[in-house]
């Protein structure tokens, strides 16, 4: 969980200014808006992670918690490998030929996969804080 704190702002124009990011951007859908937190689905086709902000006033200042929930990314990209895997038994059982390779290559892809997953939600996230205050709500 990181922690930010910002300067002379109040949390209802905080979890406002994120809903609107949120908003105009294809790959980023708010789930939940409440008073001081906010729940943020980032997608790529399905939704891979869910993405926290907690707000606390102290004083004139903003403390900020931010948590990423990854759950949903294994949740729903261990299944294909799992399909996959299997087509791949499927096929060596057929032709009569056991070839690890391919085992190999299907896992080294889903790795791939997951890494390029996770890239893209941290490019999200930094987009999001760098559009934090150009945004008009």
């Amino acid at each position: 969980m990181k922690k930010y704190e910002y300067l002379a702002l109040k949390d209802h124009e905080f979890i406002k200014m994120i809903d609107a990011i949120a908003r105009e951007r294809n790959t980023l859908k708010v789930k939940l808006r409440e008073e001081n937190q906010i729940t943020i689905a980032c997608q790529v086709a399905i939704p891979v992670a869910f993405i926290k902000f907690f707000v606390n006033q102290e004083g004139d200042n903003l403390i900020v918690h931010r948590k990423i929930a990854w759950w949903p990314l294994f949740a729903f990209t261990i299944p294909l490998l799992l399909v996959l895997e299997g087509i791949m038994v499927g096929i060596s059982f057929a032709i009569d030929n056991h070839v690890i390779f391919s085992y190999i290559l299907i896992a080294l892809a889903w790795v791939i996969l997951i890494v390029f997953i996770a890239y893209q939600i941290f490019d999200e996230l930094d987009l999001l804080l760098k559009k934090l205050y150009r945004v008009k709500v």
